[in-house]
């Protein structure tokens, strides 16, 4: 099947219209974001049991006809190792795509490995072996390449023949719910949402500071990701980790202060005011509403034992079932377990039965409570 670009609004409208009907659409998107807070999205493919579109976003502004398509219930719509392409989605419409179908997700479940590649599972389904050697095109250039054009066209162009394959595999090993559930959690708006309160929580070194030094942090990392949201840049590029650490110890409410700070550099300048007017405001706030320090204690050497006793069970269960470990439960779903936490979705889902029942007993009756 041939493939078309599509540059004008009128070919999307288009497009979508005479879609409307389908079962299933294969999607994939190519973007840039090592200069940018959100992704910018260059090109959509889309491939269908009837045409093959490349959607040129930098082209075409008015997407809402492709919206109406894309959020139809009663279309599948098909990616492979779906998190990114998601993201995007919900950046551009403000909310997830559903129903979906992440091949890469199906694929762990019948015993094709961990986070195994779309090319892999071409040539291994279709017998076709696909030419990577583009996969650093600048994708916001323009004209494309044909042969760029064609590259990018592969990664939707045997994903319907994966998608079948896979599901009819699910549907054999009587794993269908298995998927349904997993690309169900996948889907979750709010995993795609910013939580601006909480962020501080993924800075690099967090966990040695103090309360005091806490709630610095905590204000400062907010600001850094409004700023970098409001300027559209990584938020590294705001500030650095390191830098927003050393702020949160030294905790300056000046400029003088300021020169005994490690990691401020010449591009913070512009930011300085703002810094010290978040120092304060933090600095402000009740001792009762600070971040705890030390959320989770030292393991102890009896926790360490229960958690490798658990990871082994979980290699045996999950090499009983072909399926790879980390789907079952990954190592901080085990400490997680261990530390007391049962609110999890391996005791929810369609895991319980299959491990995390048993896992639980098993730390249950080796550890001293």
């Amino acid at each position: 099947m041939e493939f078309r670009i599509l540059t004008t609004t009128q070919e999307l409208v288009t497009f979508c219209k005479t879609s409307h009907d389908v079962v299933w659409l294969a999607l994939d998107t190519e973007f840039i974001r090592e200069r940018t807070y959100y992704p910018n999205l260059c090109l959509i493919q889309i491939a269908s049991d009837r045409d093959i579109v490349c959607v040129d976003t930098i082209a075409i502004k008015d997407l809402s006809a492709l919206k109406r398509l894309l959020y139809q219930p009663s279309i599948t719509k098909i990616f492979h190792s779906a998190s990114q392409d998601l993201e995007i989605f919900v950046n551009l419409f403000n909310e997830v795509p559903t129903p979906m179908f992440d091949t890469q997700i199906a694929a762990s479940l019948l015993g094709f490995g961990d986070q195994v590649s779309y090319a892999y599972l071409v040539n291994e389904i279709c017998g076709i072996e696909l030419d990577k050697s583009l996969s650093r095109t600048n994708w916001e250039r323009r004209p494309l390449t044909v042969e760029e054009i064609r590259y990018a066209v592969d990664d939707v162009k045997y994903l319907a023949k994966v998608y079948l394959h896979l599901k009819n595999k699910l549907t054999e090993e009587q794993r269908s719910h298995w998927s349904e559930f997993e690309c169900k959690n996948l889907s979750a708006l709010e995993k795609y949402k910013v939580d601006t309160n909480n962020i501080w929580q993924s800075v690099k070194g967090a966990g040695k500071l103090e309360s005091a030094q806490l709630v610095v942090l905590k204000q400062l990392a907010q600001w850094r990701e409004l700023q970098a949201i409001a300027e559209n840049k990584p938020r590294r590029w705001v500030i650095s980790d390191k830098a927003l650490l050393s702020l949160a110890i030294k905790q300056p409410l000046n400029t003088a202060s300021l020169e005994h700070v490690e990691d401020i550099k010449q591009e913070h300048v512009g930011y300085v005011d703002a810094l010290f007017e978040e120092i304060t405001i933090a600095k402000n706030i009740p001792e009762t509403e600070w971040p705890e320090a030390n959320l989770h204690q030292p393991l102890t050497n009896e926790q360490r034992k229960v958690i490798k006793q658990a990871q082994s069970f979980i290699r045996e269960r999950a090499e009983e079932l072909n399926v790879s470990p980390s789907l079952l439960a990954t190592r901080s779903v085990v400490e997680k377990l261990v530390r007391g936490k049962r609110e999890l979705d391996i005791l929810s889902s369609w895991k319980k039965e299959l491990v995390g029942d048993e896992l639980v007993e098993l730390i249950e009756s080796s550890q001293p409570f």
